[in-house]
């Protein structure tokens, strides 16, 4: 019997006689000469493919492959059936958009093939589409796609528990008040209430719950109450500000809410949960010490909620939380093909899509939003609302992967995809007791690198996003009060200041102070999955052979100090440090690279520096180097490159610019060669000063004479007073600040 989410042409792929792939070329029926991504073998029957042959209704009718929808009928069709919804929303991640719409403009339809044979990845069979162009009485292919994220699951008393044969709200809705009631591991932590929430009295008036805000100093600290996830989007939604704080506190008409609010307050009261915690109206807008406050204490507002409502599909606030997908519907099927040698290829099946938690939440642009990772990261329990079904996840299952619960699914470890695959895995924070310092750094670095590709509609925002998970980590990783530096942490600075962004960073650095310039926070990375972050080296001798010489401190922190506006995790206001190390004077050699015209946008991204058509090349060299080419310079033994922080940085006239390089680790390696680990320097305006505008790795030609006797006295001396701040007692080294 066919499911009643499927329409006749997905019900027809499970049905009729299926032969060998190759009959198709051996009829003359399908050519494939040209066409893109065939399997191997396909065409040979050295290979398990198999089609749909149906006879015409006469005896000298030919026969003909069995034919799915053209990728416009498709389209359409995933609006009522779920495998074509499946199917279109695979396309769509997979397949290059210009690609996909030369297909859909050349009409072509997809002829279904089945590779049977049971795999731990794929279950029972692979379902694959021919995309080919009938021209005369021969099919003509375009293109192959083999849908290899799909699993085909047979269905048997073991696992029906598992996959829910249908979709039901209200059992849905049972069995996660079943789960917010069981217990999970927590981190601990001492109770903490936000300052404000929204009180919700559920009401059987038309006009909805009664909603008013409420202070919680007269609430008990286990007072139950959800947090909202949400994007703010271009509509701003209703706020609390300082004239309203009073009407607030009495009455606020829930039709004045905004959609997204006014149907997360009605689950979390179909919960049973009758506070919640929206940003928005529980923070003072328009009171920015109010705003730094609360924004310090966001560990606690995410980590101690009953649970995270997370808006996931809702692209603001006036959208609301609804599920309109056929995505919705369990994709079941029994199957009554014949020409199959496996028996149990009859057997009904369910057809999952194992990216389906990084389509339906992890790859939505909620979870893009810098502001929202602390509260995906912080959140023990989290409620996705997507736009197919409620997905819900526990911080402490998610140690690796992406194991997740959805309304016809009572939990599967769902693929992640390759671009998340720095996704911090969520239970990491809940394996933190009891490790020390050392061992945590790699957690540290993962928050980060994950954390620094997010966005922000204010980059301004970026620290103070970060201070929920920066306060949670020196809780359970024990760093004592006062060692937070603009997001770098005092007990590990010379390591942690040789962070670098790759391919990913805007043109110009931010117009207003933020931080200081040798904090990760002073950059803004692009809106690009592409570019990457590295924060320090999370061991500098981590991958170095036994014998080798480690890394070895070349400079000391003598003072670092950072100005905050409100709590120590806050904003920040000033900063500097002074070091005591080797300042070598030295040319940055620029030049800037324009293929505009030569690479498509689509070359660039792949084969060019961050995908750009203009780029900027460097190289290091020490002053004594007369020669300002480039490309001479490049064929040297081995050049020092920097990583500038500004990816088009401004290129004086002459292409060469002075710098300086603070040199933070040394050492000589296997073959006998110098190199260390520096800060590309810029003066500043005051005696001794310094901006950072890069990071370099120096090679030999610039170290090599420091080499002989490990002497940075054998390195131009600075001789303008204006350079340091004094000079060290050991020759070459300075003492200096970096604002």
């Amino acid at each position: 019997m066919p499911s009643p989410h499927l329409c006749s042409s997905c019900s027809g792929i499970f049905e009729g006689h299926y032969v060998p792939s190759k009959e198709l070329v051996d009829r003359n029926l399908l050519a494939l000469e040209g066409a893109a991504f065939i399997p191997s073998g396909f065409t040979t029957g050295k290979t398990e493919w198999r089609v749909r042959l149906d006879h015409g209704p006469g005896p000298d009718d030919p026969p003909k492959p069995y034919t799915h929808h053209t990728i416009q009928a498709l389209e359409e069709s995933a609006n009522a059936c779920v495998l074509c919804a499946m199917i279109w929303l695979r396309l769509q991640q997979d397949t290059h958009p210009t690609t996909l719409a030369e297909l859909q403009q050349d009409d072509v339809v997809g002829i279904p093939a089945i590779e049977a044979g049971e795999t731990s990845y794929c279950g029972s069979f692979v379902l694959g589409l021919c995309f080919s162009k009938l021209k005369g009485d021969q099919f003509v292919g375009r293109l192959f796609h083999s849908f290899r994220a799909f699993k085909a699951i047979k269905m048997n008393a073991d696992n029906r528990d598992a996959w829910k044969p249908k979709f039901d709200r209200q059992v849905t809705l049972e069995r996660i008040r079943t789960w917010l009631e069981s217990s999970t591991q927590s981190l601990n932590l001492a109770p903490r209430l936000p300052t404000r929430l929204l009180h919700c009295k559920a009401s059987t008036d038309s006009k909805g719950p009664i909603v008013k805000l409420a202070d919680t100093h007269g609430l008990g600290s286990s007072t139950r109450y959800a947090a909202l996830s949400h994007r703010w989007g271009e509509i701003q939604p209703l706020m609390l500000k300082q004239q309203l704080v009073d009407a607030f506190y009495y009455d606020i008409p829930f039709s004045t809410i905004p959609a997204t609010f006014r149907d997360a307050i009605k689950l979390a009261n179909t919960l049973g949960i009758q506070y919640i915690w929206i940003d928005s109206l529980c923070i003072i807008q328009d009171s920015k010490e109010d705003w730094d406050i609360e924004a310090a204490h966001m560990a606690s507002v995410y980590s101690q909620a009953y649970v995270t409502i997370s808006a996931t599909a809702a692209k603001d606030s006036s959208a609301g939380l609804k599920q309109d997908s056929m995505l919705k519907y369990p994709c079941e099927i029994a199957p009554t093909w014949t020409g199959f040698e496996d028996s149990e290829m009859s057997t009904t099946i369910r057809l999952i899509d194992r990216s389906a938690f990084c389509d339906q939440v992890l790859s939505q642009p909620l979870f893009r939003r810098g502001w929202v990772f602390q509260e995906w990261i912080l959140s023990p329990k989290t409620l996705h609302v997507a736009s197919d079904q409620l997905w819900w996840t526990s911080a402490s299952d998610m140690t690796s992967g992406g194991f997740a619960s959805h309304e016809t699914c009572e939990g599967y470890a769902f693929d992640v995809k390759q671009q998340f695959t720095r996704t911090m895995p969520l239970g990491s924070l809940y394996l933190m007791g009891g490790q020390n310092a050392e061992s945590l750094r790699p957690v540290w670095h993962q928050l980060l690198q994950d954390y620094l590709s997010r966005f922000f509609t204010f980059e301004s925002d970026r620290l103070i996003a970060f201070a929920g998970i920066a306060s949670l980590y020196q809780t359970l990783a024990r760093v004592p009060p006062g060692s937070y530096l603009a997001g770098i942490w005092r007990q590990s600075l010379l390591r942690d200041l040789l962070w670098t962004v790759r391919d990913g960073r805007k043109v110009s650095p931010p117009q207003k102070y933020r931080v200081p310039s040798w904090s990760w926070a002073s950059e803004e990375p692009t809106h690009t999955l592409s570019g990457t972050f590295g924060i320090g080296n999370i061991n500098l001798n981590a991958d170095l052979e036994e014998d080798e010489e480690p890394w070895l401190p070349a400079a000391e922190v003598i003072e670092a100090s950072v100005q905050t506006t409100g709590p120590e995790l806050g904003s920040v206001s000033g900063g500097h440090l002074i070091l005591q190390g080797p300042l070598i004077k030295a040319r940055l050699v620029l030049k800037v690279e324009d293929l505009t015209g030569q690479f498509t946008p689509e070359q660039a991204a792949e084969f060019l520096p961050g995908g750009n058509l203009r780029y900027v090349r460097n190289v290091v060299t020490p002053t004594t180097e007369k020669s300002s080419d480039i490309d001479d310079l490049e064929v040297s033994t081995s050049p020092s490159k920097a990583d500038l922080d500004d990816v088009f940085p401004f290129v004086p006239s002459r292409g060469e610019m002075p710098i300086y390089l603070g040199v933070l680790h040394c050492r000589v390696d296997l073959e006998g060669s110098a190199e260390s680990y520096a800060l590309a320097l810029m003066r500043g305006c005051e005696k001794g000063e310094y901006r950072r505008i890069g990071y370099v790795n120096v090679q030999s030609t610039i170290m090599g004479s420091w080499m002989d006797n490990r002497d940075w006295g054998v390195f131009d001396p600075l001789t303008d007073e204006g350079e340091y701040l004094s000079k060290a007692d050991k020759s070459g080294m300075y003492n200096y600040r970096i604002v």
